[in-house]
């Protein structure tokens, strides 16, 4: 860019130059009577010049070209005239400044040689024998010729010297951009490892938090998980920000509901954890779409630091989300504005709030938290969304940010709107006086003007109560929304106002109603979808009853198509349990064949299977579309959730993308988009078998990554279960993927355990045919498959092979093939001992029977345990020394080693841990051990 700009300057003064030089000549050739034939030339050149600068077609290197041509020529012209002989040099050493700017040593001999050529011309042919060689001619003449050289040879030193300094430059700033680039890529290794411990924090404390009866103890504890949510976010804001700093950031396009994300930011801003919070509105208008195509996690995330800076720097007062569209020939522009009473900013700061790391000096970031990184974060997720953002700030009055995003349209009606408006009849009860700020009154005030113009419906407001009285008796109202305190100050009152109004309380969160009170509490903050919402409810009982439904899809046929069995079995019974009719095929072409003779509503197709891939089954699924008349809908199915997935699938014809394990919340969403409305039924969530748990619903507990310390067992299965965690198997993962059903579990264990040995072979029977494609399609099935059962560590060893059988990196897999397999090998058997004891396992002894490893085999372990210390990796390096525990070598005593590095790992001392590993491995491979 700097480049580009320092051309267009120099090419634009070469021209100003070469145009005062022509017009010069113009009006010297006219009082002189010089040839005006010359001067016409000069005149067309001139013109032809500036077209050629105005339309940039031609490249700039000629472009540079030709204007020294006619630069040259206009010097030319000046100098072959007697008059003019002894104003060559200074006009010459002029024109070498001004190209020095091109930077190229040719064009500067050039000139120098024009300059001589001239200079011989008028010597020769324009004085010819006049030119009297008196010492003063002759002295001047070489004067100027040696001042020329001179300037040329000091132009070029010039030069010569910037091109030494720019190249020094352009290294040093290689090599900051190269350490920035490190320190990016560092900072996004260091949060990515951060969210797994911090994940555990949060999984933990919130079991304890269901389980823990001592309310002091329960402050403590949701105090931590707070702490954790909040640096979990902060986490994310570093993520977000190095992938948009290194231009890494990939914006997807999907169909999103406006009023789901405003639902979401709704919640999210309750649990706040300000003590004095602003208040807080939220006015939608009417214009927004009920859906649009876009990135809604990129939206949601905007929305969400946007307030929160708000939120950080009002002090008092209030905070207005401004949320509209403006109608495009693509779309629409959904425009953002979020208002503030907080101390703003000084006009000398706002060119810095785009800064990386920026915090206002005027006592704002000695009062808020965060890293500084969030209105970089907008203002990169804005410009990469093709959008643009505007901030207006008064100091101590307030700021006004606003942005506009370019969005396609999915759904043109309007994301609200009241139905049986002639039967409404609206008033509000709320005293804005009671406010100090005024921006807070007027927030209020075109909040309500916004919300009666936009749904169209008759609005009445009163400030005390005799207006109140009078209004109750002049018209038939419908709804009454009240403030709190107005509410508390008239309970009785209210309470026994007509039954055919509906009082609606405006509070806050602490806000709790009199026993047996019919009105209804809106919790603030105040959101014009809420209210739409409240005013479309017909009755209590209509509220209740939906309430208590939960969706299915009765009837819907699916063909579920994937190569791991163990994967068909989970997603038949999830299939199952919403009431649809599952068919399941193991190849693309087994998934052809039904195709061709039976009609599905869905197809969820693997995208990695050997033969056949998931692409190529789709371009023959649309093939078979053709010829029958009829488009199926097929959704891609894998466990490569990564970023730009689903952009990537919709490209090659998918309609949808989900990714493996299957989450209920995610599934439920892609269910309802690509079903038709009238295939979900809503039935009470008693008549479904299985879903009374939390975690069946959807809303799934967060699980500790490491095994709870559980009760004693109860019945056979809960026994195996345990056992099944003390070998290194995340069994609550495992159960939630089977939707909590422990026995349908314990036959997806089984199935891994009795296809290990198939398996097995064929993973290896690709190795030694150097067959990398199909290698990394069955050890991606493996990966998929140990993910599902829980088995985290063998999946993430599975996941690294996959990769690098992509990336055709055979150095890798021959380093960890047989080390892959061994432990497979290893946590099958396992698995098949503790499933194959009888009933009476709860009675057997703590102690597994060790599996017996060969000294390379023991020393591949030891490796792979130094490589998780030398990283920090602490929950991987307890894993590994866990199932080292498990295993024995002839002849090599390890119990007192394990014991020390276990201990040097859970107090963190990992440089100890690692001296104390890499001796052992010394002493294993120099048979000191035994």
């Amino acid at each position: 860019m700097y480049e580009q700009e320092k051309q267009r300057t120099t090419h634009l003064l070469i021209l100003l130059v070469f145009t005062f030089l022509t017009i010069a000549l113009t009006g010297e050739s006219l009082l002189l009577g010089w040839d005006m034939g010359a001067v016409v030339l000069l005149l067309l050149g001139l013109v032809a010049s500036w077209t050629i600068h105005i339309s940039g077609r031609i490249p700039a290197s000629i472009r540079l070209w030709l204007y020294y041509i006619m630069t040259m020529l206009a010097f030319f012209f000046y100098g072959i005239h007697e008059t003019s002989m002894y104003d060559l040099a200074p006009v010459m050493i002029v024109v070498l400044i001004m190209y020095s700017a091109t930077e190229m040593k040719n064009i500067i001999n050039l000139c120098v040689a024009v300059y001589y050529l001239t200079m011989c011309y008028d010597l020769i042919f324009v004085l010819g024998g006049s030119l009297q060689l008196t010492p003063l001619s002759v002295t001047r003449t070489l004067l100027h010729m040696v001042l020329v050289y001179l300037a040329g040879w000091l132009v070029k030193l010039v030069i010569q010297w910037h091109k030494k300094e720019r190249k020094t430059t352009d290294g040093k700033i290689a090599e900051l951009e190269e350490d920035n680039r490190r320190t990016e890529d560092f900072l996004t290794n260091v949060s990515h490892e951060l969210r797994t411990p911090i994940n555990v924090v949060t999984g933990i404390t919130s079991v304890m938090l269901k389980n823990e009866e001592n309310e002091e103890k329960k402050k403590d504890i949701f105090s931590i998980q707070k702490a954790g949510r909040r640096l979990f976010d902060q986490i994310e804001d570093i993520l977000d920000y190095t992938e948009i700093d290194t231009g890494k950031i990939a914006v997807s396009k999907d169909s999103y509901m406006i009023s789901s994300l405003i639902n979401d930011i709704v919640a999210w801003s309750r649990m706040s954890e300000r003590e004095n919070k602003p208040e807080l509105i939220f006015d939608i208008d009417t214009s927004v779409p009920s859906a649009l195509l876009g990135d809604e996690k990129k939206i949601k995330k905007i929305l969400k630091h946007l307030i929160d800076n708000a939120m950080k720097f009002t002090q008092s007062g209030g905070i207005c989300v401004r949320i509209y569209a403006l109608p495009k020939p693509y779309g629409v522009n959904l425009c953002i504005r979020v208002s503030d009473t907080g101390v703003g900013i000084a006009e000398e700061e706002l060119g810095k709030i785009k800064e990386r790391f920026y915090q206002s000096n005027g006592g704002r970031n000695r009062k808020a938290g965060g890293l500084g990184l969030g209105l970089s974060i907008v203002y990169g997720m804005v410009s990469v969304m093709e959008g643009f953002m505007q901030i207006e700030s008064t100091l101590g009055e307030g700021t006004t940010v606003s942005v506009s995003i370019p969005q396609e349209i999915s759904d043109e009606r309007t994301c609200m709107a009241v139905e049986r408006r002639e039967d409404l009849c609206l008033a509000s009860f709320l005293e804005l006086e009671r406010y100090d700020t005024p921006q807070v009154r007027n927030f209020y005030n075109q909040f309500i003007s916004h919300m009666v113009h936009n749904l169209d419906i008759p609005l009445h407001r009163v400030s005390d109560r005799e207006e109140l009285d009078k209004l109750t008796r002049t018209w038939r109202l419908t709804h009454l929304f009240v403030g709190e305190e107005q509410y508390e100050e008239n309970v009785s009152y209210f309470e026994t106002l007509s039954p055919d109004i509906k009082v609606i309380v405006i509070a806050e969160e602490h806000f709790v109603l009199p026993q047996g009170s019919r009105a209804k509490v809106l919790q603030k903050p105040l959101v014009s979808l809420q209210i739409a919402g409240l005013l479309n409810v017909r009755t209590e009982e209509e509220e209740d009853l939906l309430a208590k439904k939960r969706a299915v899809y009765p009837g819907v046929s699916v063909l579920v198509v994937d190569d791991e069995p163990m994967n068909l079995m989970v997603a038949e019974g999830i299939f199952r349990d919403y009431q649809m009719k599952v068919t399941t095929a193991e190849s693309g072409l087994m998934a052809m064949e039904h195709c061709e003779r039976e009609d599905f509503d869905l197809v969820f197709l693997d995208h990695m299977m050997p033969e056949m891939d998931g692409v190529e089954t789709l371009k023959q699924l649309r093939k078979i579309d053709k010829v029958r008349g009829k488009v199926l809908t097929v959704i891609a199915f894998t466990a490569n959730a990564v970023s730009g997935a689903r952009e990537m699938f919709l490209r090659e014809g998918f309609d949808e993308f989900i990714s493996k394990p299957i989450e209920p919340l995610e599934l439920e969403r892609v269910l309802r988009k690509v079903l038709p409305k009238s295939s979900i039924v809503y039935v009470d969530e008693n008549e479904v078998p299985g879903k009374g748990d939390v975690a069946a619903q959807g809303s799934t507990p967060a699980v500790s990554a490491l095994p709870a310390q559980e009760p004693e067992a109860q019945t056979p299965e809960e026994e195996k279960i345990r056992r099944l965690s003390h070998i290194g198997i995340q069994t609550q993962s495992g159960i939630r993927y089977c939707r909590n059903d422990k026995v349908f579990y314990l036959e997806l264990l089984n199935g891994f355990a009795k296809d290990a040995g198939k398996k097995e072979k064929e993973i290896n029977q690709f190795f030694e045919q150097n067959d990398f494609k199909n290698y990394a399609i069955f050890v991606h099935a493996l990966k998929s498959s140990a993910e599902l059962i829980g088995a985290k560590s063998l999946s993430e060893m599975a996941k690294k092979s996959e990769e690098a059988a992509k990336k055709q990196d055979a150095f890798y897999i021959k380093e960890h093939h047989r080390q892959l397999l061994d432990v497979y090998h290893e946590l099958a058997g396992s698995i098949a001992k503790v499933l194959s004891s009888g009933e009476n396992c709860a009675a057997q002894t703590e102690e597994e029977e060790k599996t017996q490893l060969s000294k390379d085999q023991l020393i591949r372990r030891l490796e792979e345990l130094k490589e998780k210390l030398d990283s920090f990796e602490s929950d991987r390096a307890h894993s590994v020394i866990v199932e080292i525990e498990k295993t024995a070598c002839p002849g090599v005593s390890m119990d007192a080693f394990l014991s020390d590095v276990k201990e040097d790992v859970e107090n963190f001392e990992y440089e100890a841990a690692l001296e104390k590993t890499e001796k052992f491995i010394t002493k294993v491979k120099g048979g000191e051990a035994e």
